[in-house]
């Protein structure tokens, strides 16, 4: 996977260390904990750093390509991952936006870009993901970027509700509807280390 992708209007780069303080100050919201499954609410800035060192582990393992999503490369506003529970695992998408951002498309440009790359660089062919059920908006987004609706998956536990709440299943086989959401690579600039 690339360390930095582009969209029209995103740039996604990897997770730093330095994102925990806006990390946790943007998550500590509790209308985004809620909809997540493993984010505490609120959110201090010790576990910020911890959940950034656990998901740039799981980089270096192949098991786990978050991103931040930014507008200039700099500030986050969210993060698009994929990941696997395990090695033999389908690859499920996972997301948070802050508030300021949702209902501007973000998420779905994020999304296709990300599952576009892994598709090219890692023959990803399957997507999958579950969404609380008391989250329509993520649902439309699932929808947006391909996903279909496979039916109920349960109760997942949510670290923000303290509690097991109802989650519903979405899959995405891999296509080519989403080969130009990244920008051409002549149109690439040079990103230094």
């Amino acid at each position: 996977m690339q360390d930095i992708l582009r969209t029209d209007r995103l740039i996604l780069r990897p997770l730093a260390r330095t994102d925990a303080d806006r990390y946790s100050r943007l998550v500590s919201d509790w209308d985004i904990a809620r909809m997540t499954g493993s984010l505490p609410f609120p959110l201090p800035l010790i576990s910020a750093e911890i959940k950034i060192e656990m998901l740039l582990s799981k980089r270096r393992r192949g098991l786990a390509y978050p991103y931040a999503i930014t507008l200039d490369g700099k500030d986050i506003i969210g993060v698009m991952d994929i990941f696997k529970r395990e090695k033999q695992s389908d690859y499920e998408i996972g997301y948070w936006m802050t508030r300021s951002h949702w209902g501007k498309g973000y998420i779905v440009e994020a999304g296709k870009a990300v599952m576009a790359e892994a598709e090219r660089s890692l023959g990803v062919n399957k997507f999958i993901a579950g969404v609380f059920a008391d989250n329509p908006a993520s649902m439309r987004a699932l929808e947006k970027m391909g996903f279909v609706r496979i039916g109920p998956d349960g109760d997942y536990f949510s670290m923000a509700r303290l509690k097991h709440m109802q989650s519903i299943g979405f899959e995405r086989l891999a296509d080519t509807t989403h080969a130009n959401c990244l920008q051409k690579p002549a149109a690439m600039l040079i990103e230094a280390s």
